[in-house]
């Protein structure tokens, strides 16, 4: 399923790089969206990787010895 998802992506991904070059008044102007389309995918990817941390953080964290249920012999 994520290669699908993927390859959809990188499809859309590349029409719309084809439509901006052609509809676009000049390259700078392109380059100016693609700079801006950059900081968006740094910024999620920042953010993505941030919540992944605190995720795996809560979840891997070992009860200490005190909180522990004894075993009742």
């Amino acid at each position: 399923m994520r290669r699908n998802t993927l390859l959809v992506d990188a499809v859309i991904a590349a029409l719309l790089a084809i439509l901006v070059l052609i509809l676009a008044p000049g390259l700078a102007v392109v380059a100016i969206i693609a700079l801006f389309v950059m900081v968006v995918c740094a910024v999620s990817l920042v953010l993505d990787l941030r919540r992944g941390r605190s995720r795996r953080s809560s979840r891997r964290r070992a009860p200490s010895p005190r909180e522990r249920p004894r075993r009742v012999r």
